[in-house]
């Protein structure tokens, strides 16, 4: 699918939005650390991502009874209008701990917002068979903003907090200017959710929609690549003496094949099913073993992109498959369960790769990656792939 018109308009938007995010994080930890040193920058961290936790099902359901095109043109926003107050405040006052706080506290509200409403959104765009088409192009703008957002920080970071935050601002308000451009189709256009739904809870939703071996599969199928990963391509530089640099080539080759199998599979006319996700999950598992026992950098490498390749499959047909078995006044609070099974599980899998390091060496770590992704496989095999099936009536 050549994306145009409106879908164009969110990609490119939602891109902006993202980059700017990415390279907030940076500015802020470095704005942080400078001024209170290693202590404050991991509080002030903490302090964004508790909010976006707590309030993420709420912004779900938020996205689901207001227009999430107008949530999401509200967050981005609140986040370009905190941005100028920061940098105004960096004028007046100077960087100080107790405002970069309030900065934090604010975006983490804000996210808890934007990333179900970027969830319901697609399916208000383009018709429910290019939808996992669309994915892969989100999804080539997630791993675009993620690969420029930290060059983006590093360049800004010279200039001081002052132009960096403005610089920032700047991306979120071009992001408002697309998103208002944009007319998605009503939410009864493509199906509406019963009357006794609206106000039910994400997890309430998906156990109704019968769709949480989809759900659980998807996000257990992420899990292994949501930042545990690259903490552990970090130790095993260090443990296997390769040159520091090779860490990031790791990273890299993992974020180019993902980036490439994204842009690949927006141009299928079809995206795959079932057989494709098992396949993509198996290479995923024995990649992920195989790296474990590299010996060698440049065949690490080598693997580093063959995994990003193989998750890429996985999540763009999962990601898909999730928007095209939900209806569509539903997506808001499907996409924060999603969100959370992954953010909520990260701390743990953060701690999981230090601990199962420590006691049993890193190549058990990658053996247990590869079982999560195997569990996930054995999930989404019994995951319906289809349309939305019809929903059980909730008991008075």
């Amino acid at each position: 699918m050549g994306i145009r018109g409106d879908a164009a308009r969110w990609v490119v938007a939602y891109t902006l939005a993202i980059l700017g995010d990415v390279a907030y994080y940076l500015v802020l930890t470095w704005a942080a650390a400078e001024v209170g040193g290693a202590g404050w920058s991991g509080l002030i961290l903490a302090a964004g991502s508790v909010p976006r936790l707590l309030l993420l099902l709420v912004g779900g359901l938020l996205a689901d009874r207001i227009d999430p095109r107008r949530i999401a043109i509200w967050t981005d926003t609140a986040r370009a209008v905190t941005l100028i107050a920061a940098s105004a405040l960096t004028a007046l006052l100077g960087v100080l701990p107790w405002w970069l706080l309030a900065v934090a506290v604010i975006f983490g509200i804000v996210d808890a917002c934007f990333i179900p409403a970027v969830g319901a959104m697609p399916a208000r765009l383009v018709a429910t068979d290019d939808l996992p088409r669309l994915q892969a192009w989100r999804l080539s703008g997630l791993r675009i903003g993620n690969a420029v957002g930290p060059l983006l920080g590093a360049v800004l970071l010279p200039a001081g907090g002052t132009a960096a935050f403005a610089v920032l601002a700047a991306l979120f308000l071009a992001s408002v200017l697309l998103l208002r451009g944009i007319r998605p189709h009503t939410a009864s256009a493509a199906g509406d959710a019963p009357d006794q739904l609206v106000t039910g809870s994400g997890w309430r939703t998906v156990r109704r929609l019968r769709i949480a071996p989809l759900v659980f599969g998807t996000a257990l199928s992420e899990l292994p690549f949501s930042g545990p990963m690259g903490v552990a391509m970090v130790l095993l530089a260090q443990e296997r003496g390769w040159h520091p640099g090779m860490a990031g080539a790791m990273l890299t080759a993992f974020s180019l094949g993902g980036l490439a199998i994204s842009l690949l599979m927006s141009a299928l006319p079809r995206a795959g099913g079932r057989p494709t996700v098992l396949g993509s999950l198996a290479a995923t598992a024995v990649l992920l073993l195989v790296f474990g026992m590299s010996a060698d950098a440049v065949p690490a490498v080598l693997c580093s992109a063959g995994l990003g390749v193989a998750s890429g499959v996985t999540q763009v047909i999962c990601q898909g498959q999730v928007q095209r078995s939900t209806p569509v006044t539903m997506l808001g609070r499907v996409t924060a369960v999603l969100t959370l099974l992954t953010l909520g599980l990260s701390p743990l899998a953060y701690a999981g790769v230090g601990l199962v390091a420590d006691f049993a060496g890193l190549p058990a770590f990658f053996a247990v990656a590869a079982g999560v992704i195997v569990l996930s496989g054995l999930l989404l095999a019994t995951a319906r792939f289809g349309p939305p099936r019809a929903i059980t009536p909730i008991a008075a």
